[in-house]
């Protein structure tokens, strides 16, 4: 990879998506750091008004790296970026703002020509693979990129994992009893704000086909069964909604997708992944429409 070409944009600002979680926060870490190496001026950054991160993602953050150095920023018009975990604007800085580079590991929004995406479980362990040949990574990187694949898998329970991304992770040199991980870091949604509020903090933003929507995600145990029909109502009521609850008892997921007032429901019969398995059904559907107009 050629560094110089990065000269001219320096500072760049390295940034995930909204409302960050441990993979977001670790890839951008990850990425400044490597720039930092190869003599480019790199600042890993959150968008201030979005700096909201939840009990369950700052917990594993506190444990496996430093927020110290991470900035905030709330003049996204001055700055050149650098996307991680992320390939789509509007999941954070908005359109029409300088994004000189990127490196990803979800559905291909179709959007930017400059990012590197891959379909791997997570984006720092996709960083990882990209600059392990270039760039000597520590300990304590390769431990935030393994703590950050396991929580972007749900502690190996969803559907983003899979046997060849193991073996990379494997290959870290970490060998943790992983359930007992699950059990230590883990807090389901707190439904016990009420199903009104939940919708209220919208977690990620799509643009496909010209069509935006909204995701709201829950996870939760079985004992909240009774709140999963009031869920799918208010999806039903909610236009260019994605609605997903997550039955982690039962290893059952419900994704309730509104369009326009029309709604296509998906059921898995597993723990689905929202990137790896559910926005590209969305997305697929999406086709589909716009192949039979």
């Amino acid at each position: 990879m050629d560094f110089k070409r990065f000269k001219e944009f320096e500072p760049l600002y390295v940034i995930g998506h909204k409302k960050p979680d441990v993979d977001s926060v670790v890839s951008t870490i990850l990425l400044s750091n490597i720039f930092k190496s190869n003599g480019i001026t790199a600042y890993p950054c959150f968008l201030k008004e979005d700096y909201d991160i939840d009990e369950y993602n700052l917990g594993v953050l506190n444990d496996c790296c430093s927020l110290n150095e991470v900035v905030k920023i709330d003049n996204l018009d001055t700055n050149n970026y650098v996307l991680v975990d992320h390939n789509d604007p509007i999941q954070s800085v908005g359109f029409g703002k300088r994004i000189i580079w990127g490196i990803d590991h979800h559905v291909d929004a179709k959007i930017l020509t400059n990012i590197i995406i891959d379909n791997i479980c997570s984006c720092s362990l996709k960083i990882y693979t990209y600059f392990k040949d270039i760039y000597n990574f520590s300990n304590e990187e390769k431990f935030m990129i393994y703590i950050a694949a396991l929580t972007d898998t749900l502690f190996y329970k969803g559907s983003r994992f899979n046997v060849e991304d193991k073996v990379i992770i494997d290959s870290l040199g970490f060998d943790f009893d992983v359930d007992s991980l699950f059990k230590k870091y883990f807090v389901p949604t707190d439904v016990s704000v009420g199903i009104d509020n939940l919708f209220l903090d919208v977690s990620k933003q799509y643009v496909y086909n010209s069509i935006t929507f909204f995701s709201i995600v829950v996870k939760t145990f079985n004992e909240f069964d009774y709140l999963k029909k009031e869920f799918r109502e208010k999806v039903y009521n909610t236009s260019n909604c994605l609605g997903i609850w997550i039955d982690l008892d039962k290893e059952m997921t419900y994704a309730y997708f509104n369009l326009n007032g029309e709604v296509k429901e998906f059921i898995y019969d597993f723990i689905a992944s929202r990137a790896a398995t559910i926005i590209p059904d969305v997305f697929k559907y999406l086709d589909s429409l716009k192949n039979n107009q």
